[in-house]
């Protein structure tokens, strides 16, 4: 006789027992996590597909930054400053003859003017294009300043009238530098020409300096790198990684017959927000790496670490995405959200610090620019890059907390947005 087993849950509970059951609304959980995740996904490949069909977005994103930083890094090269010398005159006002303010005896010094015009011509930064002698000519100084008004010179350098005394007596020995002020690029360039003939100077009078002379003083691009190159990719790094996120941004939403067709299907509306985000946060990283490498196949000088360099691009790129985000899920057509991108990017880029010191800015304008992105994406690039500071600091966590506030009024509009399907 075989016996039948009847298992009764109730008769376990009464005795004590307890059978071990998953709820039903844990299950319902789980599977809702798992189709919400995988409709994600599945919105994700349906993005980058719709981004691969528009080639020009794909050279926008991947390929135009790369080519770019690749031909700054060509055209920016030191080989021309290094070849061509800067043009100078210079004028002396010094005077070989001595008196003494005690007994008013008069004598004669050597005087070290020669020698710091030979020191000019010896060096290879400096053309020597006429030397005037104030003492005689006392329309030296008009004559080099109408030199350089036209263009031919771009440096005078002016020896004051007591400039072999103070040597003879062990005191610093001025010399006056002016430079051509019309183009801010080259003053550096221009100082450090002279500074180099007062080097050659030295050695060649064996005089002891009263300054200690450096390969390269602190925060400054180091031998062997491309100073122009260094110098202008710093300010070229943060608008071109936030306008090129913006750029592709500004129209995944505003698209009115995909997004109307979407919503026939079982996607909510925060997983297309989700979705997008995702895909161009990917396009975003890809962007990022590719911008370094190319950077560094450059010559690019980063004092700091090359992770946090990364993470400075992708937190401003990010703010880029987010902007873009927001401006197009509240414009209703694309002409909108090009006409508001236009103006949200210009009064970023012309507040950003990069072409108008902010400290010069009316206060009311200053509140403004330190509000926006750029103003705090350009200080946290330049830092990285010229005095290795770390990515952890105020700019990041601003840019930051702009993003996550750019995302939550973008999934408020969003869902709020009424669609005709």
């Amino acid at each position: 006789m075989k016996k039948s087993f009847n298992f009764n849950p109730r008769k376990f509970k009464r005795k004590g027992f307890r059978v071990k059951s998953e709820p039903k609304n844990d299950i319902k959980k789980k599977s809702s996590v798992k189709n919400k995740i995988y409709r994600i996904i599945m919105q994700v490949k349906k993005e980058f597909r719709l981004l691969w069909s528009d080639k020009f977005n794909i050279l926008l994103a991947i390929v135009m930054p790369p080519l770019i930083i690749t031909f700054l890094g060509l055209i920016m090269t030191d080989t021309s400053q290094e070849t061509q010398s800067i043009p100078c005159v210079v004028v002396s006002y010094d005077s070989n003859t001595f008196i003494n303010p005690n007994d008013f005896f008069e004598s004669k010094l050597d005087n070290f003017t020669m020698p710091y015009v030979n020191a000019v011509n010896k060096s290879a930064l400096l053309e020597l294009v006429k030397f005037y002698n104030a003492t005689e000519e006392i329309y030296a100084m008009e004559q080099a300043r109408t030199a350089l008004l036209e263009g031919t010179i771009k440096v005078i350098i002016s020896l004051p009238i007591d400039f072999t005394e103070l040597i003879e007596l062990g005191l610093p020995g001025l010399v006056d530098c002016i430079p051509d002020a019309s183009n801010m690029q080259f003053i550096q360039a221009n100082i450090n020409a002279v500074y180099d003939s007062i080097k050659i100077f030295i050695n060649d009078t064996n005089l002891k300096p009263q300054f200690v002379v450096q390969g390269f003083e602190d925060f400054t691009i180091p031998e062997g790198y491309s100073v122009s190159f260094n110098s202008n990719i710093v300010m070229t790094f943060s608008f071109m990684i936030f306008g090129v996120a913006f750029v592709l941004s500004i129209l995944i939403v505003v698209q009115e017959k995909p997004i109307a067709r979407l919503l026939l299907t079982p996607v909510t509306r925060s997983e297309i927000i989700i979705s997008k985000y995702i895909t161009y946060t990917i396009v975003l990283l890809i962007q990022s790496s590719l911008l370094i490498a190319s950077a560094l196949s450059m010559g690019l000088f980063i004092a700091g670490s090359v992770v946090d360099l990364f993470l400075a691009l992708f937190i401003i790129g990010f703010s880029g995405i987010s902007f873009g985000v927001f401006i197009s899920s509240q414009s209703k057509t694309k002409t909108q959200a090009n006409q508001l991108f236009l103006a949200f990017y210009l009064v970023i880029i012309l507040l950003s610090g990069i072409f108008i010191p902010i400290e010069n800015m009316p206060s009311y304008l200053q509140f403004i620019a330190y509000i926006l992105p750029l103003s705090h994406g350009d200080p946290l690039i330049r830092g990285i890059i010229t005095k290795g500071q770390s990515i952890w600091g105020f700019h990041f966590f601003w840019l930051l907390g702009i993003s996550l506030i750019l995302i939550a009024f973008s999934f408020l509009i969003f869902k709020r947005r009424k669609y005709e399907v």
